[in-house]
């Protein structure tokens, strides 16, 4: 035995029992200073063989290379994982539940994209897209089921990306409208600043006026209005309701600015 712990045996392959030994390094005390730190060394040697199998493959099962191998810890141990083994089970995709496949028809009878319901990070989140895309193809019934419900899906994304510029204009617009606005004299009221907005978007619609010089010309167009005005006899300010606030963001009326004088 102690030759066999010497030459890096265990125990379990000198075929003694821990018992039987544990019973020999009590009636030998001087054998067990030298087998014990043997046995432990021997053991942590072995327990390093165990895997040498597995550190020196250089190809997975399939044939697959293990040079740019996934390496990650798992219950303790080093594992190395297949990278293309990995992909090609991603693409194929996994078997879906039958809890979620309920799900996922339901969501498609009330007209649901198939990307509302496989699109990672989404609330309305069911079932990846490979899973589902497996499922189809096993499955033509249901695939037909699915070509059908989402047959119109193309249509509605077509309005709704249109929508989305219509409504990107229609924002630059109310952007630039309140641009505009806030480059006009504060003291002007609401209605004829509107007024002046106007001929400046009907300056740019006809090509008189660019959009970058909007700035540099805004006075131009104040001017403008105020000549009309007093070409008209109605004054820069128009002609004015008593009830119109007496400035711009002003809760004062101009009939609390009226002295009773001019009443009487």
């Amino acid at each position: 035995m102690m030759a066999g712990l010497r030459d890096g045996r265990t125990l379990r392959t000198l075929y003694v029992r821990r018992a039987q030994f544990k019973t020999y390094c009590e009636a030998h005390p001087e054998h067990a200073q030298e087998a014990l730190p043997l046995i432990e060394a021997n053991a942590k040697s072995a327990r390093l063989r165990k895997g040498e199998r597995l550190r020196s493959k250089t190809h997975c099962k399939h044939g697959h290379s293990l040079v740019d191998a996934r390496i990650y810890f798992c219950k303790g141990y080093i594992k190395r994982d297949c990278r293309s083994c990995w992909k090609i089970r991603s693409k194929r995709g996994g078997a879906i539940t039958t809890e979620v496949l309920g799900k996922v028809t339901a969501a498609l009878e009330h007209g649901a994209t198939i990307g509302s319901f496989t699109g990672a990070g989404r609330s309305t989140y069911l079932v990846m897209h490979s899973t589902f895309s497996r499922h189809r193809r096993e499955n033509p019934k249901f695939d037909r089921f699915v070509s059908e419900a989402t047959k119109d899906n193309k249509r509605k994304g077509q309005k709704l990306r249109f929508q989305r510029v219509r409504n990107a204009v229609v924002r630059d617009q109310k952007n630039d409208y309140y641009k505009i606005i806030g480059l006009m004299p504060s003291n002007l009221p609401p209605d004829i600043r509107d007024d002046i907005a106007q001929s400046i978007f009907v300056a740019m619609l006809e090509g008189s006026l660019r959009r970058d010089d909007v700035r540099s010309r805004v006075q131009e167009f104040v001017a403008a209005h105020n000549r009309d005005a007093n070409k008209h006899g109605t004054g820069k300010y128009g002609l004015r309701s008593i009830d119109a606030p007496a400035f711009a963001e002003s809760s004062t009326t101009l009939g609390d600015t009226i002295s009773r004088g001019l009443w009487d």
